[in-house]
């Protein structure tokens, strides 16, 4: 595919086989996070709250906070194209962690006493969960284990998490596949604990998504949207740090042009709509074509979240009709498999716009969009009316 730069300074490029569709788009689908706002000091910075909460808040080991997890991390994580959903990545990073400390515990002959212990761990609720959770630090805390152990194991050249994300990339399958060569014994017992220390579940009461959730929106804001007290008493709301990315002129050129524009995310619907009627946007987009994280797990046996194309398929059809083609805007790898997912499924009137401003390193993801035959890529969503008109949409 021949790609033709733009703007380098911006860049904005597209596909040259891509120019006729670009001008002729009929209709706007943004994903939310990362494209629509900023999330780097939200969400990315609640992951590594999160992971370090866990291991030195619970689980009490001793360290320097803030090494566990890094951006870079996170992004390699988010470039795979498995970790769209940042539950799913922060219980990763976190499962890998105590694959770690039970190798740990082995290397000091204490796994025996330690599986003995704690093997039938079973999660009720989270506070009950909490104080187990505190058994389980102490008896590593007694072995010597602390979380500077832990985070130094993440550079290593065979066990660290840049070549189990290598693993899984060549073999197109999450980390956790490959979570069997960090443990001691390739047991699936071994792996079942790992998992069992957090639980984490899409459907009901888990201990990995209560404290997410709790440390992003905070005490008020949890209470609001969830209708359910707060147990951990966080006071810092990272959602009111997302600032939006398209400034007011952009949407309503977007909006004169397009028509009411539509989002496919899997966004919180009430964290979503909340930054929209907090900044005032919200009649820039159709209340008939907002998709958000709700109408994305429609029962527990099927979750439809990215790069599944199912629900996008349902949604471009009644949204497009015979309008004609219709732009999906991404900032993640899973972004574009969505869009190419759909296409092998026969949605053939989908492009894929690729934003980096998101991107902790943007030159890698615009390969990896160009790699995936990317329609066009642009810095964010402010260069979208340019490119438009540069390729003769006439806005």
């Amino acid at each position: 595919m021949t790609y033709q730069c733009l703007n380098k300074e911006r860049k904005i490029y597209f596909k040259e086989e891509s120019a006729k569709d670009v001008a002729n788009l009929a209709r706007i689908v943004f994903d939310f996070d990362g494209v629509l706002v900023y999330v780097l000091q939200s969400y990315y910075e609640n992951i590594r709250k999160v992971v370090d909460y866990y291991f030195f808040e619970i689980l009490g080991l001793e360290g320097r906070r803030g090494r566990l997890v890094t951006f870079g991390d996170i992004q390699g994580f988010k470039d795979t194209g498995f970790y769209n959903n940042d539950w799913t990545l922060t219980h990763a990073i976190i499962t890998y962690y105590l694959a770690i400390l039970i190798r740990k515990l082995q290397q000091r002959h204490a796994l025996d006493g330690f599986l003995k212990q704690f093997s039938d761990i079973q999660f009720s609720e989270v506070s009950s969960f909490i104080q187990t959770l505190r058994g389980v630090g102490d008896y590593c805390r007694r072995h010597g284990v602390d979380a500077t152990e832990l985070a130094n194991m993440k550079k290593d050249s065979a066990l660290g998490i840049e070549p189990l994300l290598a693993q899984a990339k060549m073999k197109n399958q999450p980390i956790e596949a490959f979570l069997t060569s960090v443990l001691p014994r390739a047991q699936s017992s071994q792996l079942r604990l790992v998992k069992k220390l957090v639980p984490y579940s899409v459907e009901s009461p888990d201990l990995l998504k209560r404290l997410f959730e709790e440390s992003y929106l905070g005490g008020e804001l949890f209470e609001r949207f969830y209708k359910d007290s707060s147990i951990f008493n966080f006071d810092k709301c990272f959602l009111d740090r997302e600032k939006f990315i398209p400034t007011r002129e952009t949407l309503s050129i977007l909006h004169s042009r397009f028509g009411k524009l539509a989002v496919y995310s899997e966004k919180p619907r009430d964290q979503a709509m909340y930054l929209l009627e907090k900044n005032g946007f919200r009649e820039y987009f159709d209340e008939n074509g907002l998709i958000f994280y709700e109408d994305l797990i429609k029962s527990a046996s099927e979750q439809l979240g990215k790069p599944n194309p199912t629900v996008l398929i349902e949604m471009v059809e009644k949204i497009a009709g015979d309008v004609g083609k219709v732009a999906y805007v991404g900032d993640t790898v899973a972004d574009v498999l969505l869009v190419k997912g759909a296409r092998l499924k026969g949605l053939s009137n989908l492009l894929f716009l690729g934003v980096l401003c998101s991107s902790q390193y943007p030159d890698g993801l615009l390969s990896k969009f160009m790699k995936y035959d990317a329609d066009a890529v642009v810095t964010d969503v402010n260069d979208i009316p340019y490119l438009y008109a540069s390729l003769g949409g006439g806005i």
